[in-house]
């Protein structure tokens, strides 16, 4: 189910790049009807979610790298739930944002941009692998970049663009280094598989 709610966004890319960027009301629309289904399907993570249960549930796992023990894996909790159901809410008020203060230029783009954050938070949440995490982590910036530095609404825009790029990349440095550093001592970036290890002071308290 998490699959289809992180592909959903991506098939909305998919159909909005075919459509004609002239065709400014029809990507209205469209983006704007397929975010609010976008939400609804999210809406029945919130039905289906069992809050008796303590552990990550819809969990799913597909070994990627098998050769160096690294899969990806997605599930949820409680806390998961909320903060994929907060983006698919954000993302039409974001769409409708762009209705009321007249996103005209490369309007297509705008709207590719927004679906695509969409598609990679969804997976930042629900990602149960640490390093799948940062590399998520890490590609939010590509569309944010893209938003911030075209569609700010202020002359320094793209001043700001670059350092929210830079500020967030090389802080995320040291996070990498952590990964790497698990990585190492426990052969693996599973987090299910971390929360049974009994770290020792030193990398409970750095990493």
């Amino acid at each position: 189910m998490l699959v289809w709610l992180i592909a959903l966004p991506l098939i909305g890319v998919c159909v909005l790049s075919a459509l004609d960027r002239s065709k400014i009301k029809t990507i209205k629309m469209f983006s704007l009807v397929w975010s609010f289904f976008v939400f609804n399907m999210s809406l029945l993570l919130l039905l289906r979610f069992d809050a008796c249960i303590t552990q990550f549930q819809f969990v799913t796992t597909w070994h990627w790298l098998g050769f160096l023990n690294i899969s990806f894996t997605l599930g949820i909790d409680g806390i998961a739930l909320f903060m994929v159901l907060l983006t698919t809410f954000l993302i039409p008020v974001c769409v409708l944002l762009g209705w009321r203060f007249g996103v005209d230029r490369s309007l297509k783009i705008y709207m590719i941009a927004f679906f695509t954050l969409e598609s990679i938070l969804i997976g930042v949440f629900t990602s149960l692998d640490i390093l799948v995490f940062y590399v998520l982590f890490e590609a939010v910036l590509i569309p944010m970049f893209l938003i911030v530095g075209v569609y700010g609404s202020r002359q320094r825009k793209s001043r700001a663009a670059y350092l929210l790029f830079l500020y967030t990349l090389t802080s995320s440095v040291f996070m990498l280094i952590a990964i790497i550093y698990v990585y190492v001592c426990f052969g693996t970036t599973d987090f299910l598989t971390l929360k049974t290890v009994d770290f020792s002071p030193f990398c409970a308290r750095f990493c």
